[in-house]
């Protein structure tokens, strides 16, 4: 039997009746459906990053028991399958679905008490540093990690050679939102319904609009300490924001497997080198794992990594 003449039933798997049976439910609570969705998006990036080549039928039924998985998640619901046809290809999500299966999910964790995507609210935020562990790499140059301690009139750096780099802003620590800065302590001002965050991150452009709101928002969800509200209302942003392509299970500098999300831009950037950014985030926690560049001249190039290791407050800079 070859692969043109397999049974293509999609509900071919143990415990498929079950689920068949099981007809429509109610309505899912939202949290439960996030984790679902992200539980397919996970399947998915994991098939799409094996080693072994898998025959068509076989990424369909793939699918097909990755939605099981998430049926069994929430409850024997029945999920939205798709079949893909005969020679179609593997199934694989959008940026948009991406994104938004992390919105979910970071609001679903505040509802939970959990906090895997390390959301905060600055403003009431009691530590006096937010640390991140970032391991860079520069094409050219050996692979580092070093710790930042962001405080709100200082940023302390300890290298990956023992040092400790102190640097003074008597300004205060802020961020580039649209033509401005937004402060440590206004961080909660800004707007957590995605159109108006979205005309705030995009105003006063030089260039693309599109290309700003999407370095700011990289900026607050990498570097500063957001709400979940604010974190989900990012990612809402991103997921209506065009020209992402998303390519299932990529690793990041550290081997750990996500989605590359990728935009490239038709403007430069009018103040620094053109460069276009890929993203590899992680459904299933709402992480952002690495943020890495490849130069406009030579696409597929990577020539820089920041590989993100931890994200959260700290009490001190030990």
């Amino acid at each position: 039997m070859t692969h043109e003449n397999r049974p293509t039933n999609l509900l071919d798997f143990p415990g498929a009746a079950a689920l068949e049976r099981a007809g429509r439910t109610g309505p899912l609570d939202p949290a439960v459906e996030a984790r679902a969705q992200a539980l397919i998006l996970e399947a998915i990036a994991a098939d799409a990053s094996a080693d072994v080549p898998v025959p068509r039928f076989g990424r369909r039924r793939m699918f097909a028991l990755a939605a099981a998985v998430a049926a069994v998640a929430v409850g024997a619901a029945v999920l939205p399958v798709t079949d893909f046809g005969g020679g179609g290809p593997a199934a694989s999500a959008s940026a948009s679905e991406v994104f938004t299966a992390m919105a979910d999910i970071t609001l679903s964790d505040v509802a939970n008490g959990q906090t895997i995507t390390g959301a905060v609210n600055a403003q009431k935020l009691t530590e006096a540093y937010w640390k991140t562990t970032i391991r860079t790499w520069v094409e050219g140059d050996k692979a580092h990690t070093d710790d930042t301690y962001l405080a709100r009139d200082k940023v302390v750096i300890k290298t990956y050679d023992g040092r400790t780099v102190t640097k003074e802003n008597p300004n205060g620590t802020s961020w580039p939102v649209g033509a401005g800065r937004v402060a440590w302590d206004d961080l909660y001002t800004l707007p957590t319904r995605p159109d108006a965050l979205r005309r705030a991150l995009g105003a006063g452009a030089k260039g693309s609009a599109a290309e700003q709101t999407v370095r700011q928002a990289g900026d607050l969800l990498t570097d500063a300490p957001v709400s979940p509200k604010l974190r989900a209302a990012l990612y809402r942003v991103l997921a209506a924001t065009p020209g992402a392509v998303v390519k299932e299970g990529v690793k990041d500098g550290t081997g750990r497997t996500g989605t590359q999300i990728s935009w490239k831009w038709k403007e430069k950037w009018p103040v620094h080198s053109d460069h276009n950014p890929n993203w590899i985030v992680q459904p299933s926690t709402g992480r952002l794992l690495e943020r890495n560049m490849e130069p406009g001249t030579n696409p597929g190039h990577i020539s820089q990594r920041d590989t993100y290791l931890y994200a959260g407050p700290s009490k001190t800079t030990g």
